[in-house]
């Protein structure tokens, strides 16, 4: 200690008190600058501040659950209006009813609109009045109700499971009883399974294809003077007409053009999900087929057609039909070329062989 904590007297260290004040520096010393006294200190200094932690320590917030507190906001927000509180109320103490209820009014709104509209009214108007009632809580109808569906969809899964145990019950027995014919089975698997290793071009023909079928069914394939009608109904209705008059080979045309647009997009799908050399070549010729028929059929209509063979009165007789070609017709000609010039990209790719695996 160099100085006299009491007066500030320079001191030095053999010196027991102090020679200005006489303050006692031996037992200064002893009482604060021993290991004992500096740990004594450290603690009596830790429990200060624990102390003032805990007098500045604020009042704890309340930890709310997501539910709690979108349960905490929406009273607030409808804090003004017990009628719209006590509505949210019953529709969580009755979700079942409530459910049922939506359900049955989306239903009622397929078939009529207006119908749909007056149950949403009444059923509005029941919720409001519920919402006026005192009595809240769950009814007994909608407790039981929720009950007996989960019996209910219990049983049918029940069932279900029962049945998947059956029927793999009798395959292990069919499967014991005859081991030569599982054999051969499980042979024909392997020969007939073979892995698809599908390429973006591959990828692109089904998708054209695909979209040839729903434009056959899209509107205004044809436009007649009343209405817009799809390529599909259009044929069938004037083959339907031409029998109807008693011109048969038309009417066979005309049904032969609509099997060719209905099957070729099929037929070309299976080919290109073959992905083999030869498929790949038929699923060329096939969407060359469908294209070039397209567009001789709608050249054909958009000239001045005579009626000299049946083909020139099957076209003339859909010419008589319908007033123009829609959008869907014209979309339906571009779709097929697109697939006939995807379909040859895929004849000339090199064939990729499927990767085998490392236990064969």
């Amino acid at each position: 200690m160099k100085k006299c904590p009491n007066c500030g007297q320079a001191l030095t260290s053999q010196e027991k008190s102090c020679p200005n004040c006489g303050f006692n520096v031996e037992k200064y010393r002893r009482d604060y600058f021993t290991e004992e006294a500096v740990e004594e200190n450290v603690e009596r200094r830790e429990a200060k501040r624990e102390e003032a932690d805990r007098s500045l320590e604020k009042e704890p917030v309340d930890k709310l659950s997501r539910s709690a507190y979108q349960q905490k906001q929406e009273r607030n927000a409808f804090t003004g209006n017990p009628t719209a509180e006590k509505m949210l109320q019953w529709m969580r103490d009755n979700t079942t009813i409530a459910f049922l209820v939506g359900v049955g009014l989306l239903i009622i709104m397929s078939f009529s609109r207006p119908l749909g509209w007056t149950a949403f009214a009444v059923s509005m108007a029941l919720l409001i009045w519920t919402g006026y009632r005192d009595s809240q809580g769950e009814y007994t109808a909608d407790r039981n109700l929720t009950e007996y569906i989960r019996n209910w969809a219990s049983k049918v899964f029940n069932a279900f499971d029962d049945k998947e145990s059956e029927i793999e019950e009798k395959n292990e027995d069919f499967t014991q009883a005859h081991p030569k014919f599982e054999a051969k089975v499980e042979k024909v698997k392997k020969k007939t399974k073979k892995p698809r290793n599908f390429g973006i071009i591959q990828l692109s023909i089904l998708l054209t294809s695909l979209i040839t079928l729903v434009l056959l069914f899209l509107g205004t394939g044809f436009v007649t003077s009343s209405s817009k009608l799809t390529v599909a109904s259009v044929f069938f209705e004037v083959a339907n007409w031409q029998i109807a008059a008693g011109r048969i080979v038309p009417a066979l045309i005309l049904y032969l053009f609509l099997a060719i647009f209905l099957l070729l997009p099929v037929f070309i799908m299976l080919a290109v999900s073959q992905n083999t050399r030869v498929s790949r070549v038929r699923a060329f010729a096939l969407s060359l087929v469908e294209s070039l028929v397209l567009i001789y059929l709608f050249f054909q209509l958009a000239q001045t057609t005579s009626a000299a063979s049946y083909l020139s009165q099957a076209v003339s007789s859909l010419k008589s039909y319908a007033v123009a070609i829609g959008i869907s017709g014209y979309l339906l000609i571009l779709v097929s070329c697109l697939t006939t010039v995807l379909a040859g990209i895929n004849m000339f790719q090199p064939m990729v062989k499927p990767r085998q695996n490392s236990e064969e």
